[in-house]
């Protein structure tokens, strides 16, 4: 995220305002051409889970791995939607300890979520989707470390 668009989200005080102001951003042709746009579906939850100790809670498992999804400062009030904001002088952390990981590390945190929390498929297919989602992630926070860009997640929370 541009130092720009940084300023307008940091004034904007009511969540209705803030995701309106986020889903536009968003789509912005400009923001996906650059590839500024990161969309990871559904997928966001089970990557989180396997950031961290198998849980949504952005405070569980160790910085700054549990930073990458759910981390950071906390824009959104509401229950039903999140938005976080990691700040530029903490990708470079979560950048390194992302390229760290390796393909059956992730894939053992995957395959013990199973009989938690998590109501996902937990199997093969869904494994190489979340894969390579978290491929993208990779690329996404490398390239926000070299543009010393923010990066805000957002997401809809299940219900």
């Amino acid at each position: 995220m541009a130092r720009e668009h940084a300023k307008t989200l940091f004034g904007i005080k009511e969540d209705a305002a803030l995701r309106k102001f986020l889903d536009e951003l968003k789509a912005r042709p400009d923001m996906k051409k650059s590839g500024r746009v990161l969309d990871l579906g559904t997928l966001w939850e089970a990557i989180h889970r396997c950031l961290t100790e198998g849980e949504l809670d952005p405070a569980a498992g160790d910085f700054p791995l549990n930073t990458a999804v759910l981390g950071g400062k906390r824009l959104h009030q509401g229950d039903d939607y999140v938005a976080v904001l990691i700040r530029p002088d903490m990708t470079r952390f979560i950048a390194d300890a992302l390229a760290e990981l390796e393909e059956d590390d992730v894939r053992k945190k995957f395959f013990s979520l199973k009989g938690g929390s998590y109501t996902q498929p937990i199997d093969e297919k869904h494994f190489m989707e979340m894969w390579l989602r978290f491929q993208d992630l990779k690329v996404f926070f490398e390239a926000a470390t070299q543009n010393m860009e923010a990066v805000v997640f957002t997401g809809k929370m299940a219900e």
